[in-house]
């Protein structure tokens, strides 16, 4: 492929049209040269689309797994591609050190077939337990087993990348149309297509295809028609997971495996079910050959963007047609529609708020601290009140409004490079910078949130998702502006003064405590003031039972809009903050691990309660700190503790709390009436006779 000339010349190339002679930027000629090259070189061409289709076939054996998981069980499995991954690692640990390459296709199904039985031992151990929850719970149990199935594969396989070697007879390659094509490239697009036939006969033309279609359709009247729906889906996620396995070992001998590919695999098979349509296979089919093609087409066309391409594909159909091109509108129901706010009570405590005492003791506390404290303790403290106000901003959309959002590090990140970009390059003061930070978020999140939220449940999920992943490739690509892969580093901190009175050495690890600390609990204040307003009962509301809300003449989508600003706002001041404190960014602060933090430290601390988030902040970010300074295994003890806290502490860490003290409060209020009972029989007849009073429980 011919390069084309540097973007920061502008040459002027005559081109004959019509009689006239029009003028191109070079941008523009470079890019009809590639198009006029790609298209005269039949060779060059054929090589490009069978290797478009190779990649096509891959996505769709791992995508069309995800979509029958999800289809049948309901569930967006996050551990899909550490499933991709495991068959991957098998395929190699038979051919390289037990029987060498000849037993390879031997080695190409045993390796699914083991990867589909730990994928049911799962599914009967964990997911099974966990049914009757919320899917933000299973999302989160299905990603506690991605940080634990890549660190065992880590300390099992080691951490370094791993070929896996082909037979003889499939190493060489044929001419086909003038082009040179690898024969494994001809086995692999012979044998996806047969599995996709097989896997068609399987469910349209076979007793158990009709029992997983008909619990697809209508899981409640499949079960009430005697199906036994534990084997079912024990038997589909095995299924399902066997796919992702077979995918990773017939992919091994052309791509290295590594800790960690599964995460890089699973947000392309989110996308191709979600273009494709959940729940399709005729969609993951169509979504795999579109993303194989586009990626191909980017790399040679526009390799600039070719990243972004996919994602503004994946944009485009959520806006379009929210439920993909081959699904059908999904009957998936927000938080609200399935009774939660009926679930919030059960983990709730007796409501009180509390007392304003408390809240200044714990100021006073924090703002004392760094007397008795070192500089890394303060950094750390500093860390999580950063990481409480994302949290804190996150749980209005999920805990207060029932919207679960994974596009919010695209606001952690508008607000970090804009504060980034305005004190290196505009020279700009601190404080403005951060009400300009603060400003950029909220215009974000309103251009992407009028897109949003006339969805709900997985559709909105999925389109935040889309969204952060299109500005975390902007940002990474975009050299010229914000640095690319590189970031933004050195980014200045001066001192803060006012006139004579008051100077606040930000530089310090102490005057960057302190003056983070004013910030977020002034954030914290103001968010907590939104959600005890009427407004945020409002929310609550719309959380409870939209449409209700929505028949009582409430503009739900405006409300839902709203929200979605502030919690942008706020996110994006604490990427501000983190901006200042680290003083270097980098573009995955904008990838989508980045937006699953909030997730897992609001359903650490609890989702229904206003401090669990910033609970949950403080246990992820001690846990996270410790686990790296222990052990080499962090992600392990992460996800670890994180399983824990699903099967063990549902309601979170603060739900739990609450619950206790309800439980205490009852009994006590219990103990009380029947102290009063007792004293009442112990009376004399004469004073049992008068009317008692009646006595109300404050």
């Amino acid at each position: 492929m011919e390069k084309g000339a540097d973007r920061k010349q502008v040459a002027f190339k005559a081109v004959a049209s019509s009689g006239k002679r029009e003028f191109l930027p070079a941008p523009c000629s470079s890019l009809l040269a590639t198009v006029k090259k790609v298209f005269m070189d039949v060779s060059f061409l054929t090589v490009q689309i069978l290797s478009a289709l190779r990649e096509a076939a891959f996505l769709f054996l791992i995508s069309s797994g995800l979509t029958l998981v999800f289809g049948v069980l309901n569930i967006l499995n996050f551990a899909h591609g550490s499933l991709y991954m495991l068959g991957a690692y098998f395929i190699f640990w038979i051919t390289v050190h037990i029987a060498g390459p000849q037993v390879f296709f031997l080695a190409l199904f045993a390796a699914p077939l083991g990867v589909a039985l730990i994928a049911m031992l799962i599914e009967m151990g964990l997911l099974r337990r966990i049914y009757i929850q919320e899917e933000i719970y299973q999302l989160l149990l299905t990603y506690s087993l991605v940080l634990i199935i890549d660190d065992l594969a880590k300390i099992v396989f080691g951490a370094g990348y791993k070929s896996v070697s082909k037979p003889e007879f499939l190493s060489g390659s044929v001419s086909f149309l003038g082009g040179i094509v690898p024969v494994y490239t001809i086995l692999v697009l012979t044998m996806a297509p047969a599995l996709a036939v097989g896997m068609w006969y399987l469910l349209c033309r076979t007793r158990f295809g009709k029992v997983v279609r008909a619990t697809s359709s209508d899981r409640e009247m499949a079960d009430a028609l005697g199906i036994n729906m534990n084997r079912l889906f024990t038997l589909v996620f095995g299924f399902g997971a066997m796919l992702a396995g077979f995918a990773g070992a017939l992919a091994a001998p052309v791509r290295t495996v590594f800790p960690g590919v599964g995460t890089e695999i699973i947000i392309a098979s989110f996308v191709v079910v979600v273009i494709g349509g959940l729940g399709s296979l005729w969609g993951a089919l169509i979504g795999s050959l579109l993303i194989g093609v586009l990626e191909t087409v980017g790399i040679i066309v526009f390799p600039e963007f070719e990243m972004g391409l996919i994602y503004l594909l994946m944009v485009v159909v959520l806006i379009i047609r929210p439920w993909g091109l081959f699904g059908k509108p999904l009957k998936i129901k927000t938080l609200a529609e399935k009774n939660l706010g009926m679930e919030a009570q059960e983990i709730s405590p007796v409501h009180y708020s509390t007392h304003p005492a408390l809240r200044y003791a714990l100021l006073v506390a924090l703002m004392i601290l760094p007397l008795f404290v070192g500089r890394y303790y303060q950094y750390l403290l500093s860390q999580i009140f950063v990481a409480a106000l994302m949290a804190v901003a996150f749980n209005l959309l999920l805990g207060t409004t029932g919207l679960l959002s994974f596009g919010q590090a695209a606001f952690f990140g508008v607000g970090a490079y804009t504060v980034g970009l305005l004190l290196t390059k505009a020279g700009v003061g601190l404080l403005p910078a951060l009400a300009l930070c603060l400003l950029a978020s909220a215009a974000a999140a309103g251009v992407i949130g009028f897109f949003c939220t006339h969805l709900t449940g997985v559709h909105f999920a999925m389109l935040t998702l889309a969204f952060g992943q299109l500005i975390f490739a902007v940002a990474f690509k975009w050299y010229s502006f914000t640095g690319g892969d590189n970031g933004i580093q050195g980014i200045p901190v001066n001192p803060i003064s006012l006139g004579s009175f008051f100077s606040l050495d930000i530089g310090s690890t102490k005057g960057m405590y302190y003056f983070i600390l004013v910030i977020v609990w002034m954030s914290v204040a103001l968010l907590r003031r939104m959600r005890c307003s009427p407004y945020g009962a409002t929310l609550k509301a719309i959380r409870e039972n939209g449409q209700r809300a929505a028949y009582l003449g409430l503009n739900v989508r405006f409300y839902q809009w709203t929200a979605f600003v502030i919690a942008g706002a706020f996110t994006g001041l604490a990427g501000g903050l983190y901006a200042i404190m680290s003083r270097s960014i980098s573009p995955e602060i904008i990838n989508w691990t980045k937006s699953a933090e909030p997730v897992l430290m609001t359903i650490i601390g609890g989702i229904y309660t206003f401090a669990g988030p910033a609970v949950g902040a403080a246990v992820y970010v001690v846990l996270n700190e410790y686990s790296v300074a222990w052990t080499e295994h962090w992600s392990l003890v992460l996800g670890t503790v994180l399983l824990a806290l699903v099967l063990l502490l549902p309601g979170g860490v603060v739900g739990a709390f609450n619950q206790r003290a309800r439980q205490l409060l009852v009994k006590i209020r219990w103990i009380r009436h029947w102290a009063f009972s007792k004293s009442t029989k112990s009376q004399s007849p004469l004073a049992a006779s008068r009317p008692s009073k009646t006595y109300v429980s404050q």
